[in-house]
This record gives structure tokens, sequence and C-alpha cells, in this order.
């Protein structure tokens, strides 16, 4: 049994408190509370560049107080807190530092299944301190009744969204409910993976180490070792992986830890292994892949290291994900394969390989660019019967910022064939673009005014759908070229400058000026996604 996001409301400091939102995620586990006043980088004047911050089922006290007069910094704050994992909202001072919540907030969290719990509005006299101390005691209480925790955690594994189900993930929440310190280690003692209880203590493992070598302390032993005038309580355990050998070593200063805790968390992370990350210890490119676009930069230098890769110079990704339905994974091997046949007459620094179901090539473009060959190299994948699409997006040297990109493009590579249907590569700005109308398109009441108006003057008009059609290619798919367009449409381009002529009569603007060009290149956008649905 844990405690849920329904128990805590029986809890006498949210007594008056009101759902808002989210009754579909109020049987979510709790973990932890955390005050969270903003989650913006810009705002805080920090970038949490190379980090992979994974501090799931905590339930947030919030106020909005960095973003009281901005409805978008709030909207944005809710889903940077669901894509972290968090389970609800305890939203505080409605009414006097927060004038209202608006029903767009709202509807956001309902829409994610995240429960905003509303305190009682216009009560200033209402402390954060009295929540926590309640919530966190309830938590404390049933960890002290509930030893066994395996299925719980499990559990909350695999809701974890695909894009936070990482290694890192995992520790992080044995590490917050064991409160131990964890390292994991390959057969040569190289570090693979490690969380420390609390944050950033950094526990002088090698030292315990060595002491616990010098005691010769036999697997699922715990061993007291005194060191630096600190107790330290270890116990060491084996995971084998395929024809692997992990070494799991479990820390923790306080005289609790025992040897059925320990036993469980083998399980756990023997379990997602197993069942989440096939091969993982093994040193090979397919490891190097996961580990950057799982953001995990200690383990990318690791294996880069061992491989001989000079990681830090791949400022370049590509994604080649396939048109068909009908692929496995001997599919996908026919296409890397062929990938790399491709490219190896290149002096760029490459890798190549397959993560989920999408063929990742990480290059270094300081040297040779192969964006412009990258048409014929689709062409000689579809003469193989390989139709594929890529993404070419050029990232800073982070392991986050891969991160972003990879899940930006799962996110809108179905909407790529209906805003760029003329396109088999596209950028990552193209892909930041597909993204917002996306938004924009499922939050009607955001939709640009002017993207309305060029809808009923334009896009409705019957009469007028050449012209429509002409002007959603000459942006979108033409690069505003008379002459490409003309081939794209297949007419001459002089009936396409007297369609443009014609469309800048209706609207009474030329649509080659900024900025008002860009609202048409959104309303262009918008007018695909909605005649596809």
């Amino acid at each position: 049994m844990s405690v849920t996001i329904s128990d805590i409301m029986k809890l006498p400091s949210l007594s008056g408190a009101s759902i808002a939102a989210g009754l579909k995620g109020m049987n979510r586990t709790i973990s932890a509370i955390s005050v969270m006043e903003s989650s913006d980088e810009e705002g805080l004047g920090i970038k949490f560049q190379g980090q992979s911050n994974y501090y799931g089922q905590e339930i947030i006290i919030t106020a909005f107080m960095a973003a009281r007069d901005d409805v978008n910094k709030q909207c944005a704050a809710i889903r940077r807190l669901q894509q972290g994992g968090e389970v609800g909202i305890i939203v505080f001072y409605v009414g006097s530092i927060l004038r209202c919540l608006v029903q767009r907030v709202i509807d956001l969290a309902d829409q994610l299944e995240i429960p905003m719990i509303v305190m009682p509005e216009k009560r200033l006299e209402l402390r954060y301190g009295d929540v926590i101390c309640e919530v966190m005691g309830a938590i404390v209480e049933d960890r002290h009744k509930n030893t066994y925790f395996v299925t719980e955690i499990i559990d909350r594994i695999s809701h974890i969204h695909a894009s936070q189900r990482s290694i890192n993930s995992v520790f992080s929440i044995i590490r917050d409910r064991v409160q131990c310190s964890i390292y994991l280690f390959d057969e040569l003692d190289r570090n693979l993976n490690s969380v420390e209880w609390p944050h950033g203590c950094e526990l002088p493992i090698t030292a315990l180490l060595d002491e616990l070598n010098q005691h010769d302390a036999a697997e699922s032993q715990i061993e007291g070792i005194t060191l630096q005038g600190k107790r330290y309580y270890l116990d060491r355990e084996s995971i084998h992986n395929a024809d692997t050998k992990l070494n799991l070593v479990i820390v923790k200063e306080k005289n609790n830890l025992t040897v059925d805790c320990c036993k469980q968390i083998k399980y756990i992370l023997t379990t997602y292994i197993n069942l989440w990350a096939e091969n993982y210890g093994q040193l090979d490119t397919k490891q190097l892949v996961s580990a950057i676009i799982n953001d995990e930069p200690e383990k990318m230098r690791r294996i880069g290291d061992i491989l001989h890769l000079d990681v830090e110079s791949l400022s370049c990704v590509y994604f080649f994900y396939s048109e068909d339905d009908d692929r496995d994974y001997e599919h996908l091997k026919q296409v890397k394969n062929l990938v790399k046949d491709y490219i190896f007459a290149y002096k760029n620094n490459f890798l190549v390989d397959i993560f989920d179901e999408t063929i990742v090539v990480f290059a270094d473009r300081t040297r040779e660019r192969i964006d412009s060959d990258l048409f014929g190299l689709l062409q000689e994948l579809e003469q193989k019967g390989f139709r594929y699409r890529v993404v070419s997006d050029v990232v800073a040297n982070t392991t986050h910022s891969v991160k972003k990109s990879y899940w930006l493009y799962q996110q809108c590579k179905k909407y790529t064939p209906i805003i760029f249907p003329y396109k088999r590569v596209v950028t990552g700005a193209e892909i930041a673009f597909i993204h917002r109308v996306k938004t924009l398109f499922n939050q009607h009441s955001t939709v640009p005014i002017f993207a309305e108006e060029l809808s009923n003057e334009l896009f409705t008009e019957k009469r007028e759908l050449e012209l429509t059609n002409t002007l959603e290619t000459f942006l979108l798919d033409g690069d505003m070229s008379i002459t490409k367009t003309a081939e794209l449409m297949f007419v001459h381009k002089n009936t396409i400058k007297y369609r443009i002529k014609c469309i800048e009569e209706i609207l009474g603007y030329k649509i080659s000026k900024m900025p008002v060009s860009y609202d048409l290149y959104i309303g262009a956008a918008l007018n695909r996604i909605n005649r596809s649905i």
C-alpha cells in the first residue's frame, strides 16, 4: 500500500481544499512533496545542460508566484512538471497572490490528468509548512508499515513515459523510496550508473569499496565501515544480464539497511534491465546511442572513451524513420547497414545505430556535410524497397539537447507528411514549427486571430480552392519560389504568378513580406491539419 492523492485529501491541513482538475489521477502514489515557484530555466537564470533530473511521483506546492500574470508560463510549468513525472499540484493563495485560475490552465491539467488541488481562496494565513509536514508524515508512516516495495516501484516504472524510463530514473525512484545510495559497476569495476542519498552528498565510494574488499565481505551481507568519523553500511549484490555480470553496491549512512531491502532493490533492477534495457552493460554503439538519447552524459562519455569515439564532436543528428507500418527489426538492420555503407565514404566522425524504430546517425558537421546527399540516399533506399523520411537537426553538444530533439520529432513525425507532403527531409526548425502548429490546433482558443480571418477570407471559399492549394504549396513546399511551386503543381510559372496576384488582391497585401507572411504560413499549416482530420 502507498499514499495516494486521494489519501492526502483527508488530512486536516487540506480540509476545505477542492479538486479543480485531474480526477483521473487521484489514485496516483506520492513519494514526496516539493515547492515550485518557477520551473522556467530562463526565469531562474540557470541552464540545466546535460542533466537528467527525474523526481517522479512528487506532489508540488505552488502559488505560481513567478508566473502569476502569465497564463502561458503557468501552462508551461504544468507541462514541465508532467514531463518530469510529477503527480499533482496544490495551488495556494488563489484570489490574493494568484488572482484566479483561468480555465485554460485547468483544462490543461485535466488533459494531462494531473490532479490540481486548490486551497481555500483568499486565505493568506494558510502555510505551505502545514501541508508539507502532514503529507511527509503520512508517507513516512506508510513506509514504516509497508516494507515490501517491489510491486509498487515496478508499477511506477511501467507507467513512466518512455522518454523518462531510463536507468537513472529507476535509480532515482529506488533512492527516494529507500533513502540510500546505489552504484552499478561492470565486470571491470567501471561505474555504469549511480545515485546518491542525499542528493550531491559525494560519498567517498572508492575508499568505501577499498575497505569493503579488505573486509572480504560476502555477497548479500551488510557490512559496517567507519570512514572519516562516519559510519556507513554497505551491501554488495551481483546481477547477471545475458553474458554480462554487473556488480550492485548499496550504501546507507544509518543502521537500518537490511538484506531484505537490498534483495528487493536487486530484484527491481534485474526486472528493469530484462524488460526495458536489453543488453544493458554491454559496450557497443547501440548502448552509446541509447545513452545519448536517454540523457545519460556520464555513461555516454564512458562508452565513447572505450569505443574510441569522439562523442563531443557529434554536433548533428539525423533521424531516419520509415513511412511504412510493416517494419520489423530485420528491416531496420538492413536499412542501418545501407545507411552506414552510404556514408562510409565521408571523412566525418559518425555514429550509426537503431533506437526504438528509428535509425539514428550522429555526425561531426564541422567537416564534410552530407545534407545535400540525403536525397540521393533516400532514393537509393527506395530503390531497394525502403521508403524513409529524415529529420536533420543541429544540436548542442549535450545529451539534453539531443533527447529534446528526439522526443520532439517523435511527437511530430505523423504530422510531417500532412504539413510538408513534398518534403522527405525536414530540419529541426521545421519540426519545431510543426510542434507549434500542432499545439495551436489543439488549443483552438490560442489560434491567432489572423489565421482565423485568413480561413474565412480564403480557405473556406470553394471558388478559391485552387488559390488555397497554390498558397499552401507556395509557402510550405515551394520555399516561396514561383518556379519551384510551378514544378510541384505541374503548371506554368506564369499561372502561379497570376494566382499569387489574385491571392494578394483578395487579402490586400503582399504575401512575401514579414510579419504577415508568417501568419499566412501558420494559417496554411493549420488548414492542412484541419483538412486531414
